[in-house]
């Protein structure tokens, strides 16, 4: 997600759109609550594997670092959807290993 970006120069940077612009309370609040799910999913046993892990924490420091809350948003919503994607893959092995 790239987003709206105006082409508006402020002090030599560019002006985001209203749901781009850094919002720190939002910012802790959205990696708390990303945090407790992501955890939740890893207490059955799934972990995310290294490589998918390393490219979520990337675009997180990206994000912050670019101070546009939308793609920190974005970082976040792939890091909780790659430990959901790990936790049904370890479930279906499981129900397989079951069912044998």
């Amino acid at each position: 997600m790239l987003g709206r970006c105006f082409c508006r120069p402020q002090r030599n940077r560019v002006s985001l759109s209203p749901e781009e612009r850094w919002n720190e309370p939002e910012a802790i609040l959205l990696l708390q609550r990303a945090g407790k799910l992501v955890e939740g999913l890893e207490a059955s046993g799934a972990r995310m594997l290294q490589g998918d892990r390393e490219v979520c924490h990337a675009r997180l420091v990206a994000a912050h670092d670019a101070r546009n809350i939308a793609a920190y948003r974005a970082a976040l919503e792939g890091y909780v959807g790659g430990a959901r994607e790990a936790y049904r893959k370890a479930k279906r092995g499981r129900i397989k290993r079951e069912g044998s």
